[in-house]
């Protein structure tokens, strides 16, 4: 038989636990689920701010292989077909599509030359392709000569500047690199070289505060300057124009 030693420790095994004791599990258990929400939260911030700095990245280097790609070939003709020294001229259309947008906060537009079957947007050229590149609503837009709607190449465009290098001694070396209004109509044969100046933002949030950002543009005194939550990073390179035609117009 069961003494009543052994019934009494029984009992006190069995006893269940105490209202304090409940309390500090559940405590503990909030910490513990708190804990995890901070860390997912956390994880998906992390994820979603990578994600739009590689897209931002991923977006800048199409659009610099893209209009570099395009502005080596200004002024470029098919010479076996044309004969030697024949040239697409002019190389870069200033008559209304090439121009300043006077700020570093305005985007500036190029208008490409050059002899193809067909423009930026896959239509008949009729020869001579003329591509215009501009920003419109916060859009990278390229506009063809054949007669097609603009098409975007991008988004989240913030600024796009182009300098032109002028040649002036024949050397086929930019000697100057000026604005598209500071550009001579006795130097726009002579340009040899264009820098490109891009500025992308993220498509989301992800800056902690909204500190302004200030942006230096080269060939402008002025800064292109914002304040939000979005990250920018700033794209540059300076693209060759070598179809540039063997002579310096100084007259």
């Amino acid at each position: 038989m069961i003494n009543s030693k052994m019934m009494n420790s029984l009992n006190n095994k069995q006893q269940a636990f105490t209202l304090i004791e409940y309390m500090v599990a559940i405590v503990l258990g909030l910490i513990l689920l708190g804990g995890l929400t901070y860390l997912f939260i956390g994880m998906k911030r992390s994820n979603e701010t990578q994600s739009s700095i590689a897209a931002m990245q991923e977006s800048g280097r199409f659009a610099m292989y893209y209009l570099t790609n395009d502005i080596q070939y200004a002024g470029w003709a098919n010479v076996e077909e044309k004969g030697y020294g024949f040239y697409t001229s002019p190389a870069f259309d200033f008559a209304g599509g090439t121009t300043d947008g006077g700020s570093a906060s305005t985007s500036d537009s190029i208008t490409i030359r050059y002899e193809a079957p067909t423009d930026c947007l896959g239509d008949a050229s009729g020869g001579i392709v003329e591509n215009r590149y501009y920003v419109q609503d916060g859009q990278l837009m390229c506009q063809g000569s054949g007669g097609g709607t603009a098409q975007p190449l991008i988004s989240n465009v913030d600024a796009l500047h182009f300098l032109y290098g002028i040649d002036t001694d024949g050397d086929t070396v930019p000697n100057k690199f000026v604005r598209a209004d500071q550009v001579a109509t006795n130097e726009r044969e002579s340009i040899a070289a264009v820098k490109v100046t891009l500025i992308l933002s993220s498509s989301n949030d992800i800056r902690p505060d909204t500190n302004a950002q200030s942006f230096s543009v080269m060939g402008h005194d002025d800064t292109y300057d914002v304040s939000d939550k979005k990250a920018r990073k700033i794209f540059s390179t300076t693209i060759s124009v070598p179809n540039k035609p063997e002579f310096v117009i100084t007259t």
